[in-house]
């Protein structure tokens, strides 16, 4: 009898199996967790970047813009319509019929005074910000060479370029210069620099014209204003030196709290004619009450996310060097911060500006000569920064989405192509400018949408997407004019356009059936997926093992080949175990030491009778018909073996 004595058992490692199986699952949940975080913060970031943008946008700015318009350019009058100004008679008439009765409010329809309209536009809800003025760009006699052939016909001439041409000089009225000096109480004919004035350069249609110029101050009245007007159309104030006409005020909405800054600017080209351009800018400088408050809240996390990031990417630069560089989206978080701190100092530099128009305002009642182009200027570059902000935000929620199957393969496919569409866009730009030059020669002087390299360039464009008028391109040109539009069509559209979509089709053919170049990040999603279907009740957790066939069982051992190796290798694991249990339950006890190792000394005895008689059964070579009662004892003696196994184990 051997005495029973009480011990703890003996430590097992977990499986190895198990435990990379659950450490890869653990990575999983820490790396689905920085994910979530990562899209959690960014759409918050992007909620923040479309509420700080679209707050400096107002949806009745576009009415107020569309009011002003019907107001003041009389769309649809066969004779006061602003479009159909082409000539100076149509001008002067426009601005007697149309321009005193929009800029100042006239009776009311009942005949009763407007008392309470005084500094109210026409239409009665807009209030002016100082008075209206027209502004006159003149070029200087002679800027220009006459054809020594056409001298005799022809003794001067006027034109271009108009920034070394400028008229400067003062004038008396119909533009003389006798007595020009002592003649003080006509101001439109003294010219005014754009310093003096606050303004600035404006750009029109054909050209960039002059901050400064003749200015006329309209007056307060409608009668006044057609007084003024007629004298000057009286006194050809507008002649052939004429090159520009502005007539520009300010007005404030109370209704709906915006500010818009009107132009309507008439040019007078060499080359005869009047062209027109109106625009009406409506701009927000204060916000309401009611926003004012969630509108600072927001205005404030936008500038400490950018701060953020800012810090973030120039750690980024530190660490990484120039590997920082290799990845494209970091381009893209460099243009988000770049823009955003442009659009911060803009913010607070229109801020500063409309606090000193209000000011003025406010101290002259509105009876000051007052400009917005400044603040207009930088309200558009402001809308323009926050635009870019807005746009490389938006695009860099493909990022977000790398973790979807579809969307990696389709950002794979642009990788893949990228040389091959390199190089076609190489091609196709050069065969597009070619037929783009071909248009503007032939075409540009009968068509207006050929009359530039930008237009033609446009209407090229427009016929690829089946959008052209042939009868006018005939018209233009009956023979050449057809001959290259077939040949344009043949190459670009059937030819280049096709080759496109070859290029697309290829690469995306090569990444779905190439997994190197697929993401796997979309295993993620599978991941997060199922976690979501178990915190929901929807589903339950599911720990599938990296080893899904594990060892093969007892039953399995019939017909597998390597039964007689582990049978072969029994012993020296039993061996390792008597080894294991002695270190650790007969170190302390010499005593029982000697029966225990009598014991063991029994147990290897039987074993390699056992492991004796099995390897002679299987090296007797049975016939077909007793293979299988042959390998049914070799699996019975090795459940004995095993059985052997327990019973050291519980020693």
């Amino acid at each position: 009898m051997y005495p029973v004595r009480a011990h703890k058992a003996a430590y097992k490692p977990p499986d190895k199996g198990n435990l990379k199986v659950a450490r890869d699952y653990r990575v999983k949940e820490i790396k689905m967790f920085e994910i979530l975080r990562e899209i959690s913060i960014y759409l918050f970031f992007l909620w923040i970047v479309w509420v700080v943008s679209y707050s400096q946008r107002d949806p009745a700015a576009f009415h107020v813009q569309e009011s002003l318009r019907a107001h003041f350019l009389a769309p649809g009058d066969w004779y006061l319509d602003f479009e159909e100004i082409y000539r100076h008679e149509r001008f002067w008439n426009w601005t007697e019929k149309v321009l005193p009765y929009a800029l100042i409010a006239d009776k009311w329809y009942n005949g009763a005074d407007p008392n309470d309209m005084k500094g109210f536009l026409g239409d009665r809800v807009n209030r002016r910000l100082g008075p209206a003025w027209m502004r006159q760009i003149r070029v200087v006699p002679g800027s220009c060479n006459v054809s020594e052939y056409m001298r005799s016909l022809v003794d001067e001439c006027a034109d271009w370029p108009l920034y070394s041409a400028e008229e400067r000089r003062r004038f008396a009225p119909g533009w003389k210069l006798e007595g020009a000096d002592v003649n003080e109480d006509r101001p439109e004919y003294h010219h005014k620099s754009g310093s003096e004035m606050n303004s600035l350069p404006y750009w029109g249609r054909l050209g960039l014209y002059p901050s400064g110029g003749y200015y006329l101050m309209f007056d307060e009245s409608i009668q006044g204003v057609i007084d003024q007007l007629e004298k000057l159309k009286q006194e050809l104030w507008i002649d052939h030196y004429t090159r520009a006409i502005f007539i520009e005020f300010s007005a404030y909405n109370p209704y709906v709290n915006l500010y818009s800054i009107c132009t309507m600017l008439f040019e007078f080209p060499g080359s005869g004619g009047i062209h027109r351009f109106a625009r009406f800018d409506t701009i927000r400088l204060d916000e309401a009450e009611d926003f004012e408050v969630v509108k600072i809240v927001c205005e404030c996390i936008f500038t400490l996310f950018i701060l953020y990031f800012l810090i973030r990417e120039i750690l980024g630069i530190v660490k990484q060097k120039r590997e920082y560089f290799t990845e494209p989206w970091n381009y893209c978080e460099l243009l988000i911060i770049v823009f955003s701190l442009a659009s911060i100092v803009l913010f607070f530099l229109r801020l500063t500006l409309a606090n000193g128009i209000l000011e003025t305002f406010r101290e002259t009642q509105g009876k000051q000569y007052i400009t917005m182009q400044y603040i207009n200027n930088t309200d558009e570059l402001l809308g323009y920064m926050l635009a870019f902000v807005c746009f490389l935000a938006t695009m860099k929620m493909l990022r977000l989405l790398r973790f979807n199957r579809r969307m990696s393969l389709l950002g794979n496919t642009l990788v893949v192509a990228a040389r091959d569409l390199l190089a076609f866009t190489i091609i196709f730009g050069i065969v597009f400018t070619a037929f783009t030059l071909v248009f503007l020669l032939l075409l540009g002087t009968n068509l207006p949408d050929y009359s530039t390299f930008l237009r033609s360039a446009e209407s090229s464009f427009s016929m690829i997407l089946n959008k052209f008028s042939f009868q006018e391109m005939r018209m233009a040109s009956p023979v050449i004019a057809p001959i290259f539009f077939f040949c344009f069509a043949i190459i670009c559209t059937f030819i280049l356009i096709n080759m496109f979509l070859t290029i697309i089709i290829t690469a995306f053919t090569i990444v779905k059936h190439d997994a190197d170049k697929q993401s796997n990040e979309y295993e993620m999603v599978d991941f997060i997926l199922r976690r979501f279907k178990f915190w929901t009740g929807a589903g339950k957790s599911k720990v599938e093992p990296a080893y899904s066939k594990a060892e093969p069982a007892d039953d399995d051992c019939v017909v597998s080949d390597n039964c007689g190796d582990q049978v072969e290798n029994l012993p020296v694991k039993v061996d390792k175990l008597i080894t294991y249990i002695e270190k650790i339950y007969f170190a302390k006890d010499k005593a029982m030491s000697t029966e225990k190792i009598d014991k063991h000394t029994f147990l290897r005895a039987t074993i390699a009778q056992e492991l004796s008689g099995a390897n002679s059964q299987q090296g007797a070579g049975p016939s077909l018909a007793s293979a299988r009662p042959v390998a049914l004892s070799s699996a019975s003696r090795a459940q004995e073996l095993q059985d052997l196994e327990s019973e050291l184990a519980d020693l």
